[in-house]
């Protein structure tokens, strides 16, 4: 996302110590030497604008994150000022709007931007002083920055500047349409163009109500597109409270990311207003670059990135996922693909003792929201996958396994609410980056070994509870035509075998037990039915249950797990009594599992 000092005499401060009207080009962001804060002495004209109108001024920076707000009273004056101090160096964007009403109450009566540049030619700091007009006629409209070059992909944010003689104006709300001429890219209602195909051209941006226009000249160039044999798609989302175990896995990946032919993309997704201890706002992809410092040294390819009202991404949306699914897949093709699925996890399902009750994976709290796990095809479909990996809580279930068993060759998760931190990822992909040619299953397990690793006596997991299983999913078909068997005979079964059912489900491996949620582990419930000697539990159910753990012997091709979680096996289903199942059976019956099993009948039934 690039802004620029303005070309124009009246968008002042771009030199150290004070105003004036030197001129810069530089794209918002950090400057480029260190620089100290600075301020800006805000002046403006009220013009005809209500005795009780006021004004709201907001510094805007780099990952289109609000930095400073401030306001004006009218009260009646003619002309008013403000100096805002301590601003943090570097160029932002400067955003007036304009209200009928005192602070900030009343109609909307126009917006203003501009380009704040507090970068100096030292160490001194910028002291910039602007002005602005609600009373005069706007007479010119430009775009910022001009001319300006950028690669494919680029996000590159322009800036609609209204002159009003040596002042900047303001216009009315929604009254800016922006276009591109060329075939160069698009550009969002807010100004945010996307580069993607390379050539010269314009981005155009027309004011409805003085019928002026501006324009400015863009050259896309190419970025060079090559074929790698891994692409490792990570959609990170960390605007949850799990923010700050981000940072700790992008320098994880940096360790690992020294091999050109073992690529990690990533979609990193933090909020500044869910949580204020984040260390950006927005969302932003990468290409992960070798590193081993603390710090993030990765090439940012794109910046606040946005739909097309100017808002960030919503990450609890599967199409958000698609698109960034595709966009990774264009711009940096492999051989083969995992995917990563960064987030908290709530299996198959929406818990209701969450604090959300719409959630299943990949929590959004920004927005507050998720991507349902009957969602997956809307979130996966027209791709495929080597790997999908579950880097999230309780994901390794039938149900969700079977819901995207046809996107991938092997699914990779925890049956358990794992730590944190999350995947060690620099001991998993270590073994990506040293044998990109070794097969897809030998490299599926490595997510398996680096849990177990980071699990031994002395490391971060000795005393957490860990599970990581490999599933192969052209066997997840069989696995659920013998559950189906195996509900069918608890159905048929299930009064003479009341007590059994009860002490099983109480004793069976669980995971992250609630008032409602009766995750089990399918192989350890299984040999509780058929270890059973009170002699109610019948052969048929004993047969059924033995051929379950036939079929999963066969699906669940490597498996760990530690003393904290001892009668795990890689993979769980919902085992719950029919009371409980009855609360959200209408979410149950949209699942592929459910449709194509006798399992929800038998939920429904369960004593």
């Amino acid at each position: 996302m690039l802004f620029a000092c303005s070309t124009i005499a009246l968008i002042a401060g771009c030199g150290g110590g004070g105003g004036g009207t030197s001129v810069s080009n530089n794209a918002l962001g950090p400057c480029s030497v260190a620089t100290t804060v600075g301020s800006l002495t805000y002046n403006t004209t009220w013009g005809a604008s209500p005795t009780n109108a006021s004004q709201v001024i907001q510094i805007i920076n780099v990952d289109g994150f609000v930095i400073r707000t401030d306001s004006i009273n009218r009260n009646g004056v003619p002309n008013s000022s403000i100096t805002l101090t301590n601003l943090t160096s570097g160029i932002h964007m400067v955003k007036s709007t304009l209200y009928s009403g005192v602070n900030a109450s009343g109609s909307t009566l126009g917006t203003a931007t501009a380009i704040l540049d507090l970068c100096s030619n030292g160490s001194g700091g910028a002291n910039v002083s602007m002005d602005f007009s609600a009373g005069a006629t706007v007479t010119d409209l430009t775009v910022a920055p001009t001319p300006i070059t950028v690669k494919e992909q680029n996000l590159n944010q322009f800036v609609a500047i209204a002159k009003a003689g040596n002042s900047i104006g303001f216009l009315p709300p929604s009254d800016l349409n922006w276009s591109v001429q060329g075939g160069i890219g698009t550009v969002s209602s807010t100004g945010q163009f996307t580069a993607t195909s390379i050539g010269n051209g314009t981005v155009t941006v027309n004011s409805n109500s003085t019928l002026l226009s501006g324009l400015a000249v863009v050259n896309v160039t190419q970025r060079t597109i090559t074929q790698g044999k891994w692409t490792i798609i990570v959609f990170l989302n960390a605007a949850n409270d799990l923010y700050s175990f981000s940072t700790l896995n992008m320098n994880q990946m940096e360790q690992v990311a020294g091999n050109p032919d073992v690529r990690f993309v990533v979609q990193w997704k933090q909020s500044k207003t869910a949580f204020g201890g984040s260390t950006f706002d927005g969302v932003r992809r990468y290409l992960v670059k070798p590193d081993n410092t603390s710090a993030i040294a990765s090439e940012l390819v794109q910046n606040n990135v946005q739909d097309n009202m100017g808002n960030a991404l919503d990450m609890g949306s599967p199409q958000v996922l698609n698109d960034f699914i595709t966009w990774a897949k264009t711009n940096y093709p492999a051989d083969r693909y995992a995917l990563i699925l960064w987030n908290h996890g709530n299996g198959w399902k929406r818990g209701l003792e969450d604090e959300q009750p719409t959630r299943a994976f990949s929590y959004d709290d920004q927005y507050g929201t998720s991507i349902k796990t009957w969602q997956t095809d809307q979130a996966l479909n027209g791709h495929h996958f080597d790997i999908i990996g579950w880097d999230a809580s309780l994901m390794q279930m039938i149900e969700v396994a079977y819901e995207a068993r046809n996107y991938a060759d092997y699914i990779v998760g925890s049956e358990e609410s794992p730590p944190g931190e999350g995947y060690p990822y620099h001991l998993i992909f270590d073994n990506f980056r040293d044998n990109p040619d070794a097969s897809t299953l030998s490299l599926a397990q490595a997510f398996v070994d680096g849990m177990e690793e980071q699990s031994l006596p002395g490391n971060l997991y000795q005393f957490r509870k860990i599970t990581q299983s490999v599933l192969q999913t052209d066997q997840l078909a069989n696995v659920t035509a013998k559950l189906s068997l195996l509900g069918d005979e608890l159905s048929a079964n299930r009064l003479g075998m009341v007590n059994e059912i009860q002490n099983i489900r109480a004793t069976a491996q669980s995971y992250s037990p609630g008032s409602t949620r009766y995750y089990r582990d399918i192989t350890d419930l299984c040999l509780k039915f058929e270890a059973d000697l009170s002699g109610n539990v019948p052969t048929s159910v004993k047969t059924a249950c033995a051929n379950v753990r036939t079929a999963l012997s066969q699906a669940v091709v490597y498996e760990f797990h530690n003393g904290q979680s001892p009668n795990s096996n890689g993979l769980s289903i919902d085992f719950s009594p029919n009371l409980t199942f009855a609360t959200y059976r209408s979410d149950y019956i949209q699942l592929k599992f459910a449709i194509d099993s006798q399992w929800d009948e038998w939920l429904s039934l369960a004593p």
